[in-house]
């Protein structure tokens, strides 16, 4: 199996072959995740965000006001999992949480501060997904995102978003 970044590890005989695993949508998968996780580690290191904590902070933004237990939700994780990723982006100053419609539930909303920390995560973003992407073309990119939805169950953006 070859890809451009990838280790090529040595077996008894040379390259491991990879059999099944070669051409398994799955396992190819996995592998564009740990170069997107590594790329991101590089492209957010200093910053203390993780990828979770940008997702929360990216869609508080996307969504002012938004229940924690609806962005739980969106972010695919369990509520009392949100909790410290909630504490540590208020703890910078980021969000903050107001009245919600009911005592217990709050809302969040961006701050001044996030806006500004945020604007510099998604130019990260970008440069770190331009890297992740090199060597495809704009139509390459399109349809990797539209099968990659597909694959998830999303509905792909028609358009590329636009860049703040």
């Amino acid at each position: 199996m070859s890809t451009r970044n990838a280790r090529q590890p040595e077996g008894p005989g040379g390259a491991v072959a990879y059999g099944a695993l070669q051409h398994a949508i799955g396992y190819l998968i996995h592998l564009a995740d740990l170069a997107n996780m590594q790329g991101f580690s590089r492209a957010f290191a200093g910053t203390g965000v993780t990828p979770a904590r940008f997702t929360a902070l990216e869609l508080v933004a996307c969504n002012p006001g938004i229940r924690p237990s609806a962005l739980a939700t969106a972010m695919a994780v369990e509520r009392s999992n949100l909790v410290a990723i909630i504490r540590h982006l208020a703890a910078r100053g980021w969000i903050a949480a107001g009245a919600g419609s009911n005592r217990r539930e709050k809302s969040l909303t961006l701050t001044a501060d996030g806006a500004t920390a945020l604007a510099d995560l998604r130019a990260r973003l970008r440069a770190h997904d331009e890297a992740l992407a090199d060597g495809c073309t704009p139509q390459e990119r399109r349809q990797l995102a539209r099968l990659l939805a597909r694959i998830v169950g999303a509905k792909p953006p028609a358009r590329p978003p636009a860049q703040p």
